[in-house]
């Protein structure tokens, strides 16, 4: 399996990576893919979402630099920004064994496995997807499968950053609260490559795979230029 550092990029950008990516592993010319990055402020709203979860205008969302994507992931509405880690997976579900909600659930456990590293303890609530602790998410799962191969993944809330939060509601759950890996930690936040470390060694152990950073392989392909 391929892991690649996307760094910071706009939206827009990381689903054209994703897209050739998923492209190129359906016509068996690519391992699977882990993208990990974080994201410009945006806020996705997945198949599941209602426009009413929208607290603001797009209009206004716009003025405070924050862009609105509707995406064919599973799941409602949820947001990434710098300090946030987004971890998206291009995986042949049937090379793999596994089915949609195998994956998920397996997802969970990365970031839970990743959360141990910290001393926290992570956990999974019954009937709600995602990632917990002491009942705030920290985590939030939403894929999409086409032609037997995925795409989006994972969010994992790092460093605390409320201010997009208050422009919608999170996975439509008005009684739940958000949390992030620095309040766990007492206002401690790791930095993004030691969490990079903890996903991808969590990631391994979970999925049995070994990673590999396969340079000559560039999504998306070079823009023409002139």
């Amino acid at each position: 399996m391929i892991a690649r550092d996307l760094g910071v990029v706009a939206y827009d950008e990381a689903l054209r990576y994703q897209e050739e990516a998923h492209a190129a592993r359906t016509r068996g010319e690519t391992e699977d893919v882990l993208f990990l990055l974080e994201h410009d402020p945006v806020i996705t709203c997945g198949r599941s979402g209602k426009e009413s979860e929208l607290l603001a205008s797009e209009d206004k969302l716009v003025e405070e630099g924050i862009a609105v994507r509707h995406v064919n992931r599973g799941g409602k509405l949820t947001c990434h920004y710098p300090g946030q880690l987004v971890g998206y997976v291009i995986m042949d579900l049937k090379a793999s064994g596994m089915d949609a909600h195998l994956l998920v659930s397996s997802l969970e456990e990365v970031v839970i496995v990743a959360l141990g590293e910290f001393g926290i303890r992570g956990e999974r609530i019954p009937a709600l997807r995602g990632v917990w602790v002491d009942g705030r998410k920290v985590a939030s799962i939403g894929i999409e499968v086409k032609r037997g191969v995925t795409m989006h993944g994972f969010s994992f809330n790092i460093r605390e950053d409320k201010r997009l939060y208050r422009y919608f509601i999170p996975c439509g759950l008005t009684d739940r609260e958000t949390t992030f890996l620095q309040t766990c930690l007492s206002g401690q936040a790791p930095d993004m490559n030691t969490v990079k470390k903890a996903i991808l060694k969590a990631f391994s152990v979970t999925f049995g795979v070994i990673f590999s950073d396969e340079k000559d392989q560039l999504w998306p392909s070079p823009s023409p230029t002139g």
